[in-house]
């Protein structure tokens, strides 16, 4: 499972059109990706776990997210994924090498690709909202690479709480949201790779 992919594919939820809904799940999603795209930008601090049988999960790992326009970026404790929106830099911290491609190859294995049929292919109903104001929603797609993806979203804040996503292969991953904070100072070569910085790097253009 690349782990980069489900976590880009959900931070790119937030700047995509809705998916075909039911309910009033469609309603609830809007406002929350409507309230996101008033800010500038978007920071959101994040833990997640892998399953790859769907029972037994990985100890919890911690991570950062940004969003700004197209350009996002990515840190998790073993990879970082960085773009501009025009250019992708998969960056593997252990190996000391970055992989360079373009946003638009449109590959099964990229963001961009994921987000595509995300926002395409999916059916989303609501399931619930408890005494809290926390919604449940299901998508679904049965011809997808994650069949199942459950969404739990604050709907006095209109901001997302957690995730779990249901792979094809029976695999999963959860995912929870810590925090969020909008309109940070962020310059654009926040979200580019820079080489000078990281010397010893090796450099894999795949462009």
């Amino acid at each position: 499972m690349k782990t980069r992919n489900i976590i880009a594919c959900l931070v790119l939820l937030f700047a995509t059109q809705v998916v075909t809904a039911q309910n009033n799940a469609e309603a609830i999603i809007r406002l929350m990706v409507n309230q996101v795209k008033s800010h500038k930008n978007m920071e959101m601090a994040f833990n997640y776990q892998i399953s790859p049988d769907g029972k037994n999960y990985s100890d919890s790992e911690k991570g950062h997210a940004w969003l700004q326009g197209e350009a996002y970026r990515i840190e998790m404790a073993d990879q970082q994924t960085i773009s501009d929106g025009k250019t992708i830099w998969s960056y593997l911290v252990d190996d000391e090498e970055v992989m360079v491609s373009k946003a638009s190859d449109g590959t099964d294995n990229t963001p961009l690709k994921l987000l595509t049929s995300l926002d395409e292919s999916y059916v989303a109903t609501l399931s619930g909202i408890d005494a809290q104001g926390i919604a449940t929603i299901e998508l679904a797609n049965p011809k997808g690479q994650y069949k199942r993806v459950t969404l739990k979203i604050n709907t006095k804040k209109t901001e997302l709480k957690s995730a779990d996503i249901y792979m094809e292969d029976g695999s999963k991953a959860v995912i929870n949201v810590e925090e969020m904070k909008f309109d940070q100072k962020l310059d654009d070569k926040f979200f580019t790779f820079d080489t000078k910085k990281h010397p010893n790097v090796d450099v894999i253009d795949m462009r």
